[in-house]
């Protein structure tokens, strides 16, 4: 039915949750009839997916840690690094006419008050606290088609100060003909994708209707930090596993520089993009699930082979965002927060393989990574640094 590997991920957490053994992503997808893949699950009271997910509201505005992701980003900002001093940032622009920004003010007020982390900032020593109470946010407004290009240079490198409320930014400009543009620069140290996606959808919303009715958020991110946690026997069992792989992991791709990225300063980053016609798009996917992988394997090994290509030697890891929140409460994908991991796949092109045979390999290393997810990425990577 054209199910994913996250899908797979979530059914195969629900299954240990139940007790169930047998179940893993490589005879999910070898066997992708019920029937078949049931035959081989068999009921084990000793399987568990996490430890016991605890609600705590009595302390839900002390400190608390940042995930691995968020220190990085948090680090990631400074100059300590190459290629540092920069803000893992996203920014887009909406175009409209009549917008009434009091209400979309109000509407986004509400939302603030709604959803801790757009309440948070980041502590000196790099922990992360939800603010009870915040003033009221305004928009800035400026006037005229000059505002524009101003407006844009401005906000789409901004660096925030994690320290700083608000970590979020908006920004209009009237013009033309009762034009608005709407700007928003959202900080990924305090809301991954879909966090975004839920802030457009209920701010959408609550524009339309500022008394919306919006499913409450019973439970906290800080409450997922703390407590949704593998159990010590699954932490073991993956991190023997990656120990096992650091032996022959491939480096990162080592690509040809223009200057040493020691001497760069302040880099800014320029998004490239092109276009497959919907056409196109469909007839990848649809041959992709012909041959029983994913059109996200698919992008990934096509973007491996270029970084194959160009790097000093063939085989090369790459390091994939994974958006997986574990189902640990019914409301956990209405939270707002950083949720993002990291996955590690190992890329090694044989000089007679086919372009099927790299996808086939890469989508198998994937689901070896995401079987294998309750360690950290980012400690794999210092266990490798800690060892070379």
């Amino acid at each position: 039915l054209g199910g994913d590997s996250l899908l797979a991920t979530r059914l195969l957490g629900r299954m240990r949750a139940a007790g169930l053994a047998g179940g893993q992503l490589r005879r999910l997808f070898a066997e992708p009839t019920l029937a078949g893949f049931a035959a081989g699950v068999r009921l084990d009271p000793t399987v568990r997916s996490a430890t016991g997910f605890v609600a705590d509201p009595e302390h839900r505005y002390e400190p608390f840690p940042p995930t691995d992701v968020q220190r990085a980003y948090w680090i990631g900002r400074t100059s300590d690094f190459a290629l540092g001093e920069v803000g893992s940032h996203w920014y887009w622009e909406f175009d409209g006419q009549d917008v009434d920004l009091d209400r979309l003010t109000e509407a986004w007020n509400r939302l603030v008050r709604r959803h801790e982390m757009l309440r948070a900032v980041f502590d000196a020593d790099g922990r992360q606290r939800i603010q009870p109470e915040v003033p009221e946010v305004t928009i800035p407004v400026t006037e005229g088609e000059a505002a524009l290009t101003a407006l844009r240079e401005r906000l789409s490198h901004r660096i925030a100060d994690p320290t700083r409320w608000p970590l979020v930014a908006i920004e209009a400009v009237r013009y033309g003909d009762r034009r608005v543009r709407l700007a928003f620069s959202f900080d990924y140290i305090v809301l991954d994708a879909l966090s975004i996606v839920t802030v457009f959808a209920e701010l959408s919303a609550l524009y339309v209707d500022l008394d919306a009715p919006l499913r409450p958020v019973d439970v906290s991110f800080r409450d997922y930090v703390l407590t949704a946690h593998p159990d010590e026997a699954t932490v073991d069992a993956d991190r023997r596993y990656w120990s096992a792989q650091l032996a022959d992991l491939p480096p990162a791709p080592q690509l040809p520089l223009a200057v040493d990225p020691e001497r760069v300063r302040a880099p800014r980053f320029v998004r490239h993009e092109a276009r497959l016609t919907p056409a196109q798009w469909s007839a990848l996917v649809d041959t992709a699930r012909a041959h029983g992988v994913s059109p996200a394997a698919v992008l990934a090994t096509a973007y491996a082979e270029v970084l194959s290509a160009w790097s000093g030697r063939p085989d090369l890891t790459l390091n994939l965002t994974l958006f997986d929140r574990r189902e640990v409460h019914p409301d956990i994908d209405r939270v707002l927060g950083d949720f993002t991991s990291l996955l590690l796949v190992p890329h090694r092109p044989g000089a007679d393989d086919s372009f099927l045979a790299l996808v086939r390999r890469f989508q198998e290393r994937m689901w070896d990574g995401m079987e294998h997810n309750a360690v950290s990425a980012i400690g794999v990577l210092r266990e490798l640094a800690r060892r070379t």
